[in-house]
């Protein structure tokens, strides 16, 4: 009897949901890591007037309660024509992240010596080769760890994915949230479920440990 949940949710094409889930944890990582490593660069070495105030700014709106959210973004997914789309929920959720990479990767970009980058462009590279070459390579733990927890926000995400999404492109989150009825909550089969949702990323978080480890303590110890 242990296996029958296993084997119930099994028949239940969660493949398809898990599948969706990548897609857009995946996307949506790609999209933060893109732009806010570019954002954070930029917030980190450029000497912008007034670039401290940008920075809380960018704080602020992560501040922002996520559901007074939900019409504005619904409605504009809506005219855009991208509801029930994959790629309505990774702009979302692309959009929610974005403030926490832009400040994680910043703190990362601070505590590398500009001197490298200084010898580079003196070498012949410009500003953006620099940050090509030189930045992102060195930032490579900070990129991973800051990934790996956009990721893992975007896969646990529900709220946004339940508004956004139809059958056909539904996250795992939205699927097992459906275990749960008005009159009862079928406790083995969403346990069940669980269980294999995580697998994914438990196993992403093994692969990239050593990153992940040097990404989340690079500048815990200075001088």
């Amino acid at each position: 009897m242990k296996g029958v949940h296993f084997q119930k949710i099994m028949n239940d094409d969660i493949v398809k949901f898990i599948g969706n889930s990548l897609i857009v944890a995946v996307f949506s990582m790609a999209v933060c890591l893109t732009l806010g490593s570019m954002c954070a660069y930029a917030l980190s070495r450029l000497k912008l007037p007034g670039r401290n105030i940008w920075a809380v700014v960018v704080l602020i709106t992560r501040m922002v309660p996520a559901g007074t959210l939900m019409i504005p973004l619904y409605v504009i997914m809506r005219t855009l024509r991208l509801s029930n789309t994959h790629l309505a929920v990774i702009l979302t959720h692309a959009t929610l992240n974005l403030p926490f990479t832009i400040w994680m990767l910043r703190s990362f970009f601070d505590d590398l010596p500009e001197a490298l980058e200084e010898a580079a462009m003196i070498d012949g590279c410009s500003r953006v080769k620099s940050f090509v070459r030189i930045a992102l390579p060195l930032c490579a733990p900070g990129l991973a760890a800051t990934g790996i927890l956009a990721a893992i926000y975007s896969w646990n995400e529900l709220m946004f994915s339940l508004i956004l999404s139809d059958n056909s492109t539904r996250t795992i989150p939205v699927w097992i949230s459906g275990f749960i009825s008005q009159v009862s909550v079928n406790w083995g089969g969403s346990s069940a479920a669980t269980v294999i949702a995580c697998v994914p990323i438990f196993a992403a978080g093994i692969f990239i440990q050593k990153y992940l480890v040097r990404g989340l303590t690079m500048g815990a110890v200075k001088g």
